[in-house]
């Protein structure tokens, strides 16, 4: 089997030859660099908003949240009270509507929420 020798001189000098035989090399074998952007359109990504989960405590405060807010609009009230907190109905509109776009409640058909 033969070898290609870039420095076939016997002192191991670089001549002109073995400078032109890399160079050609070197334009044969070369990688096509190119950026991605010029061979496909790239999109960013954009990163996730808000918090991308609830733990079991938030859920119960969610499901309690609805569960007053249905109460409360039964019977009429301005407010809901729970854990001896008292919130008014637009922030338990607001807070179940979060809940239900992140997908932290079940998603049936409510008539008091109006988006």
């Amino acid at each position: 089997m033969t070898t290609l020798v870039l420095n076939d001189h016997p002192d191991g000098l670089v001549t002109r030859r073995s400078i032109f035989i890399g160079a050609a090399a070197s334009l044969i074998c070369a990688p096509a660099i190119v950026r991605v952007t010029s061979l496909m359109p790239v999109r960013r990504v954009p990163p996730p908003f808000g918090p991308q989960y609830a733990g079991f405590v938030e859920r119960l405060y969610y499901d309690a949240v609805d569960r007053g807010l249905r109460w409360a609009l039964q019977e009429g009230r301005l407010n809901i009270e729970i854990c001896g907190r008292t919130i008014p109905l637009a922030d338990a509109h607001r807070t179940v509507s979060r809940a239900r776009n992140y997908g932290w409640l079940p998603p049936y058909i409510s008539i008091y929420l109006k988006d």
